[in-house]
C-alpha cells in the first residue's frame, strides 16, 4: 500500500486512474482504457476481479491487478495512509488489506463484467479460463463463481495472472500481430463520459 502513498505524494496529477499489477500479470492496456472511458474518475471507485471473502463489499484480487480512480487515491492519500484504524500499513495479504481500507474510506468496488457478463480481470491464465481448470478453493472466493469457457471471457478482457514470460510473448503475438485475412478490426469509439 506504500506504493499508493508514493503515487499520491508524487504523481497524483499525472493520471486519472492508477493500476496495480503483478510482474506475472499480462494487461491489455487498450482494453483497460476502453473500459475506463465510460467511468468517472472523480467518483470513489475501483475495479478488478471481485473476491467475496473477508471484506463486506468484497475486494479486488491482487494478482490480476486492480485500478483505482483518482478520487479513491485522494481518499487513501489524505486519510487512509495516515490512519491505522482505517488502513493497516502492514499485511501479508495486500489485496485484502487494501480492499478493507478502501471500503473504510467509502470507495466502492464496482463490477467489471461486460454487457454480455463476460469477465475482464482474470486471476489465472487464459488456458485456465478456457478449460475451467481452477483450484477448488477458487470457487469460494470468486464473485462470478469461476465461470469458464470462451463465452464467459469478455471480448475486451483486461488482464490475466500467472502468465509466464513465454506466455506473455505468445499473447503479445496473438493479440497485436496475428491478423486473419478478410476480417477487419476497425477501431471502436470510446465510451467517453461527458
Amino acid at each position: 500500500m506504500q506504493a499508493f502513498k508514493y503515487l499520491y505524494d508524487r504523481h497524483f496529477d499525472d493520471a486519472d486512474w492508477f493500476l496495480k499489477a503483478d510482474d506475472d500479470t499480462y494487461v491489455i492496456m487498450e482494453n483497460l482504457r476502453y473500459f475506463l472511458s465510460g467511468e468517472d474518475t472523480e467518483k470513489p471507485v475501483y475495479f478488478g476481479q471481485r473476491y467475496r471473502l473477508f471484506v463486506k463489499q468484497g475486494y479486488a484480487a491482487g494478482g490480476p491487478g486492480y485500478v483505482i480512480s483518482k478520487e479513491a487515491l485522494r481518499r487513501y492519500g489524505q486519510r487512509g495512509s495516515q490512519n491505522d484504524s482505517l488502513c493497516k500499513k502492514e499485511s501479508k495479504n495486500e489485496d485484502v488489506a487494501f480492499g478493507w481500507c478502501l471500503e473504510n474510506l467509502g470507495v466502492i468496488l464496482k463490477p467489471s463484467l461486460d454487457a454480455q457478463n463476460g469477465t475482464r480481470f482474470h486471476n489465472w491464465t487464459p488456458q485456465n479460463y478456457l478449460r475451467g481448470q481452477f483450484p477448488k478453493n477458487f470457487f469460494d472466493y470468486d464473485f462470478e463463481n469461476g465461470r469458464a469457457g470462451v463465452e464467459n471471457i469478455s471480448d475486451y478482457a483486461i488482464s490475466f495472472h500467472y502468465v509466464s514470460p513465454t506466455q506473455m510473448y505468445d499473447l503479445e503475438f496473438f493479440i497485436y500481430h496475428l491478423r486473419p485475412y478478410g476480417i477487419l478490426n476497425m477501431p471502436q469509439k470510446l465510451n467517453v463520459v461527458t
